[in-house]
């Protein structure tokens, strides 16, 4: 529920109105929802988050290392019991958390409903049906960012072998049902009793959940932000102090090239630094963003001043969910986050290409 006075201004409400996909939006302040708005369909409708499954999941692997059971820094090959990761690398659980393992496979494109699924492991050692490559320690981007998909099916793999659970079980224990994320799931596919509230039907399927199989509401991923917020201010929280201080810590700067370098094209200041499982932009937000098959979700927070929001929609990647974004910040004087636009810079193709749905694969994301 609400919990301020806030009200959307009518470019905020107007745009929500001209939508022409199922999308959700949810606002930030004080470190509460003090807004959501569902168009195009009911309130309670659940999306792919696609690549924002990555920093849940980073927080679940944080609570077991909080708890004793996991150790970040030690080889984890010496935690995995079901699966070892092959290479020459050694590799650690913060390395992993934080795209700097060299496990490579970015993403995930899932499967479609119907199809010949592969379990964990065949992805892991790419073995059909697996779509991807094996996952493997590589030399060659080891200690230095390079986005992984492939790091967090690893994650996922070490989640179930530490709690003996199915990993959206796990996960569930450990991270959504703390946080009142009552909505949302990592189960794949999804349960039959659920996909009625799917936001769109032929959904893919994601094995590598921990990667890019989160189903949510933009209210619950917003939930997530809250209580990383409260927990950074010191206020009770879901989250531990210690590990909102780890996920939110600069562990690699971002490279010179990379998808992130659309986000001034679109208005918005960039992100320069990764966290254990979170996108930074200097000291003071954070922000992660994923696509799936027709769906994209953003997630942006402040450090310091408890304002935030998510979007997400069941359509491919377009600018509108950065629009909406925009105009948020511009209703709530949002300081650090909008960026002088360059107006020239649109004509370019890689902008005219963001709306065209081959352009980003299918859980890929502006910036990961």
């Amino acid at each position: 529920m609400p919990t301020s006075a806030y009200q959307p201004s009518e470019s905020v409400t107007a745009m929500l109105r001209r939508s022409k996909t199922v999308c959700g939006v949810a606002v930030i302040e004080e470190s509460a929802i003090a807004w959501s708005q569902a168009a195009g369909g009911p309130p309670d409708r659940l999306f792919q988050a696609g690549s924002v499954s990555k920093p849940v999941t980073a927080l679940a692997a944080l609570e077991l290392a909080a708890r004793g059971q996991a150790d970040l820094d030690s080889d984890v090959n010496q935690q995995l019991t079901s699966w070892q990761l092959p290479g020459a690398s050694r590799v650690s659980l913060r390395q992993l958390l934080a795209h700097t393992a060299g496990t490579g496979v970015p993403f995930f494109p899932g499967y479609r409903q119907g199809d010949h699924l592969p379990t964990l492991g065949q992805v892991l050692d790419g073995i059909p049906p697996s779509a991807t490559p094996p996952v493997r320690a590589g030399p060659a981007t080891h200690g230095r960012f390079a986005y992984s998909g492939g790091g967090y099916a690893v994650i996922q793999q070490l989640i179930t072998d530490i709690t003996g659970l199915p990993f959206a079980d796990a996960a569930r224990a450990l991270i959504l049902q703390p946080l009142g994320m009552t909505h949302s799931t990592f189960d794949q596919p999804l349960p039959p009793p659920q996909q009625a509230a799917a936001a769109r039907p032929g959904w893919h399927i994601y094995p590598a959940s921990a990667a890019a199989g989160l189903w949510t509401t933009p209210t619950d991923l917003a939930r997530c932000a809250c209580a990383l917020q409260a927990a950074l201010a010191g206020r009770p929280s879901a989250i531990r102090p210690q590990v909102a201080a780890q996920f939110l810590t600069p562990h690699a700067r971002l490279p010179a090239k990379g998808a992130w370098n659309l986000w001034p094209l679109l208005g918005l200041r960039p992100p320069d630094t990764g966290g254990l499982g979170m996108f930074l932009h200097g000291s003071d937000r954070f922000s992660h963003a994923g696509s799936t098959a027709s769906f994209f979700t953003i997630l942006t927070a402040s450090t310091t001043d408890g304002t935030g929001a998510v979007v997400m929609t069941a359509a491919n990647f377009t600018p509108f969910p950065f629009r909406l974004l925009r105009a948020i910040s511009h209703d709530r004087g949002w300081t650090g986050f909008r960026q002088p636009t360059r107006k020239r810079l649109y004509g370019l193709p890689a902008i005219r290409n963001l709306t065209q749905p081959a352009h980003i694969p299918h859980n890929a994301a502006p910036h990961p």
